[in-house]
């Protein structure tokens, strides 16, 4: 009788723990990348590719066109679904080279920083010259990110990046997800 309790309390354990457990899944639904002032730079390509069913990646290179940038300024917001697009969490600016010379000091662009610059050049504090890339980002690497380390609500997000250089907006990134 005590080993049936025992057996009992196991399986009871394990329904709970499979019925609690979330199996979030994130995935790119798209990608819109906008050069506003050109003399400055412009997007050479910006795609999301599906190579199959569980490998997509995202691809960006930025050219520049001047020869050097010591000042740029990052606005980085989120955005989640709900009748249209509303604000969502994050609406943050920083002076990107200082933010690469102190990552610790803004823990929100840390955490961006961290899920692509593994797969960029942007390995460098400023100035910033030639080109800027983010090649084949997978999307498992930020899934573990978005439902595990920093686990994000079930929905579908929009995350904007806007980059300016002495109050002039020169470049836009708009990723398009879903938490699933």
């Amino acid at each position: 009788m005590e080993d049936g309790k025992e057996m009992y309390l196991v399986l009871s354990i394990l329904i709970f723990y499979s019925v609690m457990e979330t199996n979030s899944l994130f995935e790119f639904t798209n990608i819109n990348c906008t050069s506003i002032d050109i003399n400055v730079g412009e997007y050479e390509y910006c795609y999301l590719k599906s190579i199959n069913r569980t490998y997509k990646y995202v691809s960006g290179k930025y050219k520049l066109h001047q020869t050097s940038i010591s000042s740029v300024k990052l606005t980085f917001m989120m955005w989640k679904r709900l009748n249209g697009y509303k604000p969502f969490l994050f609406n943050v600016t920083v002076d990107a080279c200082k933010f690469l010379k102190n990552p610790k000091s803004s823990p929100v662009i840390k955490y961006i920083y961290e899920s692509f610059t593994t797969y960029s050049n942007m390995n460098h504090s400023c100035p910033f010259s030639g080109d800027v890339i983010i090649d084949k980002l997978p999307v498992g690497f930020l899934n573990h990110r978005a439902t595990e380390i920093l686990p994000i609500p079930e929905g579908s997000y929009l995350i904007e990046f806007h980059f300016s250089s002495l109050n002039s907006s020169f470049a836009r990134t708009q990723v398009f997800f879903t938490i699933s």
